[in-house]
């Protein structure tokens, strides 16, 4: 809070449940965990926070603990009544876009039963990109938005779980810039931008710059899905 603004949404989805939850994320920055831990701190002071990415300076505010990333090793977390934050893409993107999710995140829900929380985070990619040391000055904002849990039925394949995990969070993410009328339509004419997709379609410096300079409009009514 003294380096960002953090401005969460969604908390009533899960404030008055009693967990523990899966907390699944996209991953941008290294800000991630820290923002994630802290608005949930309140109601789920226990947390631990794992990434499916290779470690990287980036990425150092994410606890590698040694197994942690098995599903036995996470069930027994859940079991204790210990919440998971995962951040479950494997490639990230070069200018903070969300790329295709691991299966575990989806594997883990259907194996515990445990709901996923899925978790939107917006603004951390420019207020720490990958190639600094310290967050940019002025106190930038970031929104972490909370979505309805998601729960997996026994009988679900991984990649359908995975599937609506990924459109919840490319819902909270169209909020922050079409608003939530037009995240609505855009979700049901199935026109968000799919992981990935737009990181590939201009070049490198142009993405990077909209990732990090260009102008953001916040105005936005919250109603994530």
């Amino acid at each position: 809070r003294l380096v960002v603004k953090p401005v969460a949404h969604g908390l009533e989805h899960v404030s008055d449940q009693p967990g523990p939850f899966i907390f699944v994320a996209n991953h941008p920055s290294a800000l991630d965990a820290p923002l994630i831990r802290d608005a949930i701190a309140h109601h789920f002071p226990h947390s631990v926070a794992v990434s499916a990415a290779p470690p990287s300076a980036a990425r150092l505010a994410v606890e590698r603990l040694f197994g942690l990333r098995s599903i036995k090793g996470l069930n027994g977390l859940l079991r204790q009544g210990i919440s998971v934050v995962l951040f479950p893409e494997r490639n990230p993107s070069d200018d903070g876009t969300m790329t295709e999710f691991d299966l575990g995140a989806a594997r883990l829900a259907i194996r515990t039963g445990f709901p996923v929380v899925p978790v939107a985070l917006h603004g951390t990619f420019a207020a720490l990109p990958p190639w600094r040391v310290l967050p940019v000055a002025g106190r930038p904002q970031v929104t972490v938005l909370f979505g309805r849990p998601i729960y997996a039925e026994p009988t679900e394949e991984p990649h359908q779980v995975t599937d609506r995990i990924l459109q919840s969070v490319a819902v909270g993410l169209a909020e922050e810039t079409q608003g939530w009328y037009g995240a609505l339509r855009a979700h049901a004419k199935k026109t968000l931008i799919q992981p990935g997709v737009h990181a590939a379609s201009a070049a490198r410096w142009r993405r990077i710059w909209k990732a990090t300079s260009a102008p953001q409009n916040r105005s936005h009514r919250k109603v994530w899905i």
